[in-house]
C-alpha cells in the first residue's frame, strides 16, 4: 500500500502486506475443470514470444460507499480521475514490462471452496476429490471488495459420483486482448478510514498456471481525488506503484518468481528460485536475486560485489525498497509526490527477476539518491558520520537532495534515526512562484521562485553588516559556513552537469559543481551542489533548459504541441508545471521509450507543449531520429489526450516545420521536409554540423464532455466500465 507523506506530518505505517494476506491466491485448479472446458487463457505453443504486457482497467461501482462518499459531486469527479490515472499508469508500464500474450480471451477462475461445499472423497471412484455437493451461499468471486463480473470467470460444474458432470455455470466471454486485469474501486473503506494519509491500495488476485499474476484490484481511497493537495500526477504515480505491487513486487509473490535463464517465453527452461531473500547477520532483510544486487552494485558504484537489496523492516515479509538506501524509489513505502519519485533501474531489476517479464531497461529513470556512494552506503551507523552528503546532522535548514524544496534536517521511522534534508510544509517548493515574495516587500537574501528555480545552500545577504557601512560587498568577509541555509535562485543549464544561478537583479553567474561562489551585489557565498542538477538523465523536472552545446554528435530536436481543453476551461500558471508533466507521460506512453529522450518540458501560458528530445548517454533504444519520426507518424493518426485538473486535453497534428540548428545560438531556418532530408544527408557525411527538427503540432477544440477513453463500454454486466 501507498502512503502519502503529507509535508509535515507524520507518516502512518503501510499495510500492503497485510492486504494481500487476507486474499486467497487462486491459480487455474485444472483437476476441476471438465475436458470440454476452455482454456482460452494459457499461452499455447509457438506464440511465446513477449509483447508489450496489456492491462485491461475495469472500474466496479461500489454500491454501498459510493453514495457515502459522493457529497457536492466529489464521486462523479474522483471516478474518472482515478479511472484515467490508472489507464496512464497501465500504458506506462506497457512500454517497460513484456509478456509471452495470453492467447485468446483471458479468463479468470473460481475458487472451489467458495463454490464446493463437499467432494467426492473415494480415490475409487472416476471423480474423486470433484465437486459433488455445491455450497448455496456461493455468490461469485470477488478481489479486496469487488465483486468479479460472471463474464470474466471460468464456469464450474457439479459431478456425480461417475459420468460427465452437470454443468452449473458456462464459462464466461472472458476479456480479449488482455494479460493482466486491473480491477477499480472508488471508497471509504475501513483502511482509507483508519489510515487518513492513504492514498490507495491494491493486491494480486489470481494467477496463471506459471504464477505470473493475471489479475488485481486497486482500491482508491475517496477523499484523496478531490483533494487539492494531490496533483494528477501524484495520482498516477500513486497507482504505478501499487500497480507494480499487484504485477508482482510483493512480499508474498517473491517465493513463487521463477528462474528463467531463456527468457519469459521458454517456460521449460524455468524452475523456482531456491532463494530470493535472506537475513544477514545483522537480520537485516534483503532480496539476492542476480538483476537486482548487479544494479545496486552498479548504482552504488562498486561493480562486481555481491550484493542484496535491503528491503524495509515490515517483520517477516516486507514488500518495499529500505529507504535508507533507495530514497526516491517508487518502490519504497512512502510517497514524497510525482516529482521526487522514480521508475527506478533496480526495481526494474527485480521484475526482470521474476521471472515472469522481459524488461525494457532503458526506460528507467536514473536515481540520483546514494548514486556513487560506495558500500558503506545508507548504513544506520555511518549515515551520521558526515561521510555522505546525502545525509545530515543536526536540524538545520537546507535543500532536498532534488533541490526542488528547501528541507529540513530530520529523520522518520523509516530512516530508523537516519537524518535527512526533507521537504517543509507549503511554501518551500522553490519551482513554484506563487512561493515567491509580492511585489515591493523586503527580499534581503535575493531570492527568486520560479518554476526554474532551485535550492542552493547560501548565506547570501543583500543588506550591510554592522561596522561595514563604509566598505564594498567585496571587502567584506564571508558569513560563515555554519550559517548556511536553503535559498531559492534561477538556474539554467548550460550543458550537461554545468549551469548558471541567478540572485534577484544580479546577473547571470557560472555555478561550478562542487565549488563555492560570490554574487556581484551580495556578500556571502553561494555552492554550487555537484551532480545534482542538470544531469543527463536524473529526470526532466531538474533539467530546467536546452544545452546551448551537446557532448555529443546526436542530433536534437525541438517537438512542439498545441494543447487545447474544454471550451472555457482554463489552466492557472500556478498549475502550468503539473499540466506539463501529464502530457509528457503521455508522450513517453505513446513512444513506449524511455524519459531519457525527453530534456526541458515546459508549457506556456498559451498551452503550447514543448520538449527538446536528445539521446542522453545511457540511453538505450532507436535513434532520437526514429522515435521522433515514429511520434510524428502516431500523433498523425491518432492525437494525444491528456485528462488532467478534471478537464480533457487534445492535440491534432497539421504540420511539420524543420529547422537546422547552425550552432549553439540555436537560430532556426525554415526548410522544406525533401530539402532537409538533403541536409541530414549531407551533415552525416560532414560530420560537422548539428541540426533541428521542430515538429509544430496544433490542436482542434476538444470535446466539452469526458474524452473516449471515460465511455462505458455495454457489456453483460451492469456496473462495469472497461477501458
Amino acid at each position: 500500500m501507498l502512503l502519502l507523506l503529507f509535508l509535515g506530518i507524520a507518516a502512518s505505517r503501510c499495510l500492503h502486506d497485510e492486504t494481500q494476506k487476507s486474499v486467497s491466491l487462486l491459480r487455474p485448479p485444472l483437476s476441476q475443470l471438465a475436458p470440454d472446458f476452455r482454456s482460452a487463457s494459457f499461452t499455447h505453443p509457438g506464440s511465446r514470444d513477449p509483447q508489450p504486457l496489456r492491462i485491461r482497467t475495469c472500474y466496479i461501482r461500489d454500491p454501498v460507499s459510493d453514495g457515502a462518499w459522493d457529497t457536492e459531486g466529489a464521486g462523479r469527479r474522483g471516478v474518472p480521475h482515478a479511472l484515467v490515472a490508472a489507464r496512464q499508469a497501465a500504458r506506462r508500464l506497457q512500454g517497460v514490462l513484456a509478456v509471452p500474450p495470453v492467447q485468446g480471451p483471458l479468463l479468470l477462475s473460481r475458487d472451489p471452496a467458495q463454490y464446493c461445499h463437499a467432494v467426492w472423497g473415494d480415490p475409487d471412484t472416476p471423480n474423486y476429490h470433484r465437486c459433488s455437493l455445491l455450497n448455496p451461499g456461493y455468490k461469485g468471486e470477488s478481489c479486496l471488495g469487488v465483486k468479479i463480473p460472471d463474464a470474466h470467470l471460468r464456469g464450474y460444474a457439479l459431478w456425480p459420483e461417475q459420468g460427465p458432470p452437470q454443468l452449473v455455470q458456462p464459462d464466461g466471454p472472458g476479456v480479449q486482448n488482455t494479460d493482466f486485469l486491473l480491477y477499480v474501486r472508488i471508497a471509504h473503506t475501513s483502511k482509507c478510514h483508519g489510515e487518513p494519509s492513504i492514498i490507495a491500495y491494491a493486491a494480486c488476485c489470481q494467477l496463471d498456471s506459471e504464477d505470473r499474476p493475471l489479475a488485481g484490484t486497486i482500491v482508491y481511497c475517496a477523499q484523496h481525488l478531490a483533494s487539492p493537495s494531490l496533483s494528477h500526477s501524484d495520482i498516477i504515480t500513486a497507482t504505478l506503484h501499487e500497480l507494480l505491487h499487484a504485477l508482482g513486487f510483493s512480499g508474498q509473490l517473491f517465493k513463487k518468481w521463477r528462474d528463467c535463464p531463456s527468457g519469459p517465453g521458454v517456460p521449460e527452461n524455468c524452475s523456482t528460485r531456491p532463494q530470493v531473500t535472506r537475513r544477514d547477520e545483522w537480520g537485516q532483510l534483503l532480496l539476492t536475486t542476480p538483476a537486482v544486487s548487479h544494479s545496486l552494485a552498479k548504482h552504488l558504484g562498486v561493480l562486481g560485489a555481491s550484493l542484496g537489496v535491503p528491503l524495509e523492516e515490515e517483520g517477516a515479509l516486507s514488500s518495499h525498497w529500505e529507504a535508507r538506501l533507495l530514497q526516491g524509489s517508487v518502490m519504497t513505502a512512502t510517497f514524497n509526490g510525482a516529482r521526487r519519485t522514480r521508475l527506478d533501474p533496480v526495481t526494474l531489476a527485480a521484475f526482470k527477476d521474476s521471472g515472469w517479464y522481459q524488461v525494457n531497461h532503458s526506460a528507467a529513470e536514473e536515481l540520483l539518491w546514494g548514486r556513487g556512494s560506495g558500500l558503506e552506503f545508507g548504513l544506520v551507523t555511518t549515515c551520521g558520520a558526515g561521510s555522505s552528503d546525502f545525509f545530515c546532522t543536526g536540524s538545520g535548514l537546507g535543500c532536498h537532495y532534488l533541490h526542488l524544496d528547501k528541507g529540513s534536517c530530520s529523520s522518520d521511522p523509516m530512516l530508523e534515526g537516519c537524518r535527512m534534508y526533507k521537504p517543509l510544509a507549503n511554501g518551500s517548493e522553490c519551482w513554484k512562484k506563487e512561493n515567491g515574495f509580492p511585489p515591493g516587500a523586503d527580499n534581503p537574501h535575493g531570492e527568486i521562485y520560479h518554476s526554474q528555480s532551485r535550492c542552493f545552500l547560501a548565506n547570501l545577504t543583500s543588506q550591510l553588516l554592522r561596522g561595514d557601512e563604509t566598505r564594498r560587498p567585496s571587502q567584506i568577509p564571508h558569513l560563515k559556513e555554519a550559517e548556511l541555509t536553503g535559498r531559492c535562485y534561477l538556474h539554467q543549464c548550460t550543458e550537461r552537469g554545468a549551469y548558471n544561478v541567478q540572485v534577484e537583479g544580479s546577473p547571470w553567474a557560472s555555478c561550478l559543481p562542487g565549488k563555492a561562489i560570490q554574487i556581484p551585489g551580495y556578500h556571502g557565498l553561494l555552492f554550487c551542489p555537484r551532480g545534482r542538477l542538470c544531469q543527463t538523465n536524473e529526470g526532466t523536472n531538474a533539467v530546467t533548459s536546452p544545452p546551448v552545446s551537446l557532448a555529443t554528435q546526436d542530433p536534437l530536436f525541438h517537438l512542439s504541441l498545441q494543447l487545447a481543453g474544454p471550451p472555457g476551461h482554463s489552466v492557472g500558471k500556478e498549475t502550468l508545471e503539473e499540466l506539463t508533466e501529464a502530457v509528457l507521460q503521455a508522450l513517453v506512453s505513446r513512444g513506449h521509450t524511455g524519459r531519457c529522450y525527453f530534456h526541458s518540458p515546459s508549457t506556456s501560458t498559451g498551452l503550447v507543449f514543448t520538449v527538446y528530445m536528445w539521446k542522453s548517454s545511457g540511453c538505450h533504444g532507436p535513434s532520437v531520429g526514429m522515435l521522433h519520426r515514429a511520434l510524428t507518424l502516431s500523433l498523425q493518426k491518432k492525437p494525444l489526450e491528456v485528462y488532467y485538473g478534471g478537464a480533457s486535453f487534445t492535440t491534432e497534428h497539421i504540420k511539420s516545420l524543420v529547422t537546422l540548428d547552425h550552432n549553439s545560438s540555436m537560430t532556426h531556418l525554415g526548410l522544406s521536409m525533401g530539402l532537409c532530408l538533403t541536409l541530414l544527408i549531407l551533415v552525416g557525411a560532414l560530420g560537422t554540423m548539428a541540426y533541428q527538427r521542430r515538429a509544430i503540432l496544433q490542436v482542434a477544440p476538444a470535446a466539452p464532455h469526458h474524452s473516449p477513453e471515460l465511455q462505458e463500454t455495454r457489456g453483460p454486466v451492469e456496473g462495469i466500465r472497461e477501458m
